[in-house]
């Protein structure tokens, strides 16, 4: 079975560089596939595995951060991650942030800004079980018949 293509990042943080790592899925797109920003707080036990179940399972380019600032490390890569969609092979109208435990309060508060600053549609995945919450999402977007693919949090 193929493994994820892996690499790391160093984006321009407020006060020092902030360290992302990017996942891609294995299996070659057809398409743009949706963009997931995988936020984390303290040592992000078990992110790696995650990270790279996210993107195998589903389809997604997962960029993960340690948001030692909070919410604005998540919107800087956010930021970021849109601006730059296309180049990574993501569509940038199918951002999902997320988070598990203290880190899912960070995401929640990353969409939070994102819809006070009248972005499209940033969807949030911060369920206990975040595997199902991001299927929930995902789900939700194919079957919309309104047109193209966006995502939801609603």
């Amino acid at each position: 079975m193929p493994r994820n293509r892996i690499a790391a990042l160093q984006l321009r943080g407020s006060t020092s560089p902030l360290p992302v790592r990017v996942y891609w899925p294995s299996q070659e797109a057809s398409q743009p596939v949706p963009l997931l920003v995988f936020c984390m707080v303290g040592a992000g036990a078990g992110a790696e595995e995650t990270c790279r179940s996210l993107s195998e399972d589903y389809g997604l380019l997962v960029l993960a951060v340690r948001c030692a600032a909070g919410a604005h490390d998540g919107m800087t890569v956010l930021e970021w991650a849109a601006e730059h969609a296309a180049e990574l092979g993501a569509d940038p109208g199918r951002l999902v942030v997320a988070g598990q435990g203290s880190a899912g309060a960070v995401a929640a508060a990353v969409e939070s800004q994102a819809r006070a600053a009248s972005w499209p549609a940033v969807a949030l995945a911060a369920d206990p079980d975040l595997s199902e919450a991001v299927r929930r999402i995902l789900a939700r977007a194919v079957s919309n018949s309104d047109g193209p693919d966006r995502l939801s949090s609603e």
